[in-house]
């Protein structure tokens, strides 16, 4: 059971925030007014959690190795699946949820600056390292998921129904 306790990398620096966000996201997920289904909404945590644990934990951390999370670089804790796994899924079921075509930019504005912010407050609280990378070099990714990859992949969803 200790070695659990010790996996779960809980004595991090700034591991609250993660802890926190991911949290507070989950229950406004479960709080808020839904116009997606609850079909949609479990595609959507799917299919963000796999391809954020993808791209970040296996490709940026491993490969490039830009950056570190938690204590021990090299060790998973609880804190980097909530930021990989919770944290994105959680942002992007909301940001599908509210989408309107005529307020789309608008949209896709706050939530580039939401995911921003929350990327740069976990490097300010300590939970994440930087290594070579900038937060703000995270800026067209987050565009490019809001404007263009959520959209495409609410209306397969709902195609595929």
């Amino acid at each position: 059971m200790e070695k659990f306790i010790q996996n779960l990398d809980l004595s991090s620096k700034g591991i609250w925030f993660p802890i926190t966000l991911g949290i507070a996201a989950l229950v406004y997920i479960f709080l808020m007014p839904k116009r997606l289904t609850w079909r949609e909404i479990y595609f959507t945590f799917g299919t963000i959690s796999y391809v954020a644990l993808t791209v970040d934990a296996f490709f940026m951390m491993n490969y490039l190795d830009v950056f570190d999370l938690g204590k021990e670089p090299k060790q998973e804790g609880i804190g980097d699946y909530i930021t990989y796994g919770i944290i994105p899924s959680c942002f992007a079921i909301i940001f599908l949820n509210y989408l309107k075509e005529e307020k789309k930019w608008t949209y896709v504005f706050l939530f580039t600056l939401l995911s921003f912010l929350s990327e740069w407050t976990i490097v300010q609280v300590g939970y994440m390292k930087l290594k070579g990378w900038h937060t703000w070099w995270s800026i067209p990714v987050f565009i490019i998921a809001y404007r263009f990859w959520l959209p495409w992949h609410l209306r397969l969803i709902r195609k595929k129904s």
